[in-house]
């Protein structure tokens, strides 16, 4: 056991537990991760092994989830993966009353588009700042949505500059937006010393197109959280400054919607039937607006899946015609699903729609 340190049949165990970030889309990467000292936090407990627990929200039970080693400053972290909102709770094996911080809260963000997730780090006489950021791609319409931009440090430390929060800078300019010049209404904080929250209200007058994720403000990283020198300072640290560079990159589109209708659903034997259909695009129709509007010349693929586990076969592409709306004839054998698929753009959004056919 190092010296200065306890061990985990102290009296008294004090936590402190940190989530890095605290939320984020399902499934994405979150560090579980704080001390482990005595009663008051001057002296780490050092190589005890730590239970963590989740209790979901909903009916699901607490359970254990993964266990992690203190090392000699009394620190431990594991990265999991949460896949619900939640209670998380660390607990040392064989340990005393609990003081301090045991339990965090997460909260899972809605998910319908690719995650992404990364790390940026910098180094100073040593000593290393981490941090992660979680987000996700953006399918804009006409009314604003919001855009979340969760991060965590991911050593031990703080941060140092309330004002300090990871941003999004556009590539391609569009509307009113040159390069790099996008803003959005929306809220950035710090939740703990250790994470917080970037939400933007973005819609379709933002330009579509990849944006850069930054982080280029201060960590703290602690040389001495247990006062291991005798001084009497604890939390001593060393101010280390983020490089600005890309951390993730998101692609944003357009939303689109593609619809397919059939001329009969259920009928016996062999039969053509008509596929028709249509798409609309949001598209930016001046610096201030977006519209939702059918959209000409626009490749449909038609696919059909037949009952079973098969899986779609690809039938033929149509086009829509100066309204924005196609019609097609296929010939219909057997019961399966006629999809009618845009396949989007850089810019646009996919979209997809089927109908469900019944052959006697």
């Amino acid at each position: 056991m190092a010296p200065n340190s306890v061990g985990s049949s102290a009296a008294a165990t004090s936590y402190d537990l940190v989530l890095a970030p605290n939320a984020g889309p399902a499934g994405a990467p979150v560090q579980v991760q704080g001390y482990v000292g005595d009663e008051g936090m001057f002296n780490p407990q050092v190589g005890v092994t730590v239970t963590i627990y989740v209790d979901p929200a909903g009916t699901l039970a607490r359970r254990a989830v993964a266990t992690a080693v203190t090392d000699d400053e009394g620190w431990f972290a594991t990265t999991l993966q949460p896949r619900t909102s939640g209670t998380y709770e660390v607990l040392v094996v064989g340990g005393g009353e609990v003081r301090g911080v045991n339990t965090r809260e997460f909260t899972v963000r809605p998910t319908s588009q690719t995650i992404r997730s990364a790390v940026t780090s910098a180094s100073k006489n040593g000593y290393t700042a981490k941090m992660r950021v979680v987000t996700q791609d953006v399918v804009t319409g006409v009314e604003p949505q919001t855009v979340y931009l969760d991060f965590g440090i991911m050593v031990p430390g703080t941060h140092h500059n309330l004002y300090d929060i990871p941003y999004l800078n556009n590539r391609r300019a569009e509307g009113r937006y040159g390069v790099g010049e996008f803003h959005a209404g929306g809220t950035a904080k710090w939740s703990t010393a250790y994470n917080g929250v970037r939400t933007l209200r973005m819609s379709a007058v933002h330009p579509a197109g990849l944006y850069d994720v930054y982080y280029d403000g201060w960590i703290g990283v602690y040389q001495d959280q247990w006062d291991s020198d005798g001084d009497g300072v604890r939390a001593t640290q060393e101010i280390i400054r983020m490089s600005r560079k890309p951390i993730t990159t998101i692609r944003v589109r357009r939303a689109s919607t593609t619809t397919v209708a059939a001329s009969s659903t259920s009928f016996t034997g062999s039969r053509n039937i008509e596929l028709r259909g249509s798409v609309r695009k949001v598209q930016l129709i001046n610096f201030r607006e977006a519209a939702n509007r059918l959209a000409p010349n626009t490749a449909v693929k038609l696919y059909f899946d037949p009952a079973g586990s098969a899986g779609p076969v690809y039938n033929k592409t149509v086009h829509t015609n100066s309204k924005g709306a196609y019609r097609t004839t296929v010939r219909t054998s057997r019961s399966g699903t006629w999809i009618a698929k845009y396949e989007g753009t850089s810019l646009q959004a996919p979209s997809k729609r089927s109908v469900t056919i019944t052959v006697r």
